[in-house]
């Protein structure tokens, strides 16, 4: 079984045109599912969430459009539906679900795809143990704390690490998780091998590999170099993980963040990029906006 999905974008500036992932819409034969930046499980919007939203209440009121017009299965209008600050767009088909339905796909795209990590989501997660809390947030929130992440409002480096910016491929454009311009670009993306599906595990090594080589093909091959951040599994690797890391050691250096020396390196190393004049670091680790806010969604 295979599923089609598109990306719900939100650009806070439309001049400098930088888009933010901030929903997925996901069809496969047996249904539809959605989710969004901000909502919780049941489907209620957290407003703590929407921090990093300059007008929330705009984007609340797109969140409702976007939820009636799927009840009322119009997913045409939501694709016409388009404005300089808000879109959907067509994200593409994921092969071989397995049996994996529409919300278990739209869930693992939705991590996969979108950015919704603000600073006091580390505040619910604290409790947590640490196998539990969501890899990305906890990369995010470690950039946060060596304040080095680009969004910021204090921030004083030169060169941060930003989140979700558009980079250039050879054949698309792509938004990884994190990524460092310095002279020689960096690239970061985390995978948690603790995923009780396999198939999907797969899927996302494979996607992380392709993103690293189209990205490789358009810059120099000296000037990009690609992390793949790792939680290990607890109890073992299984073909799906030997599988993930064989396609990420090809294509990126691989980071176990469980190790406390690898990830002190590795900060210590994108501290001193985002600081630096030259952008290359002497410890190398080895292995404006308009006057006026966006537009309502339709009436």
């Amino acid at each position: 079984m295979s599923a089609h999905y598109w990306v719900a974008k939100y650009v806070e500036d439309p001049f400098r045109n930088e888009s933010r992932n901030v929903g997925v819409i996901v069809t496969t034969p047996d249904g539809v599912a959605a989710r969004f930046a901000g909502e919780r499980e049941d489907g209620t919007v957290d407003g703590r969430r929407l921090q990093s939203f300059k007008y929330a209440e705009v984007y609340k009121q797109w969140l409702q459009y976007w939820r009636e017009q799927l009840e009322a299965e119009n997913l045409d209008g939501i694709l016409g539906a388009t404005t300089a600050n808000y879109r959907v767009v067509p994200g593409g088909d994921v092969s071989d679900t397995g049996s994996d339905g529409a919300d278990a796909v739209c869930k693992f795209l939705y991590g996969l795809l979108v950015s919704d990590a603000p600073v006091l989501e580390a505040f619910d997660l604290a409790a947590e143990s640490d196998t539990e809390r969501d890899l990305s947030l906890d990369v995010d929130i470690t950039f946060r704390e060596w304040d080095i992440l680009g969004d910021q409002p204090t921030l004083a480096v030169r060169h941060p690490v930003l989140r979700k910016h558009p980079i250039r491929g050879e054949h698309a454009t792509h938004e990884p998780s994190f990524s460092q311009r310095n002279g020689k670009l960096y690239l970061f993306e985390a995978i948690d091998f603790n995923s009780h599906k396999p198939k999907l595990l797969k899927e996302r090594a494979g996607f992380m590999a392709y993103m690293f080589s189209d990205i490789r093909h358009f810059e120099h091959d000296d000037g990009i170099e690609a992390y793949s951040i790792i939680r290990p599994k607890v109890d073992g690797d299984g073909d799906a993980i030997e599988y993930a890391r064989s396609m990420l050691a090809g294509e990126s250096k691989i980071l176990n963040w469980a190790d406390p020396q690898e990830r002190d390196l590795f900060l210590r190393e994108r501290r001193e990029v985002a600081e630096s004049l030259q952008g290359i670091p002497r410890m190398a680790f080895q292995g404006q906006s308009g006057p006026t806010g966006p537009a309502a969604p339709p009436i």
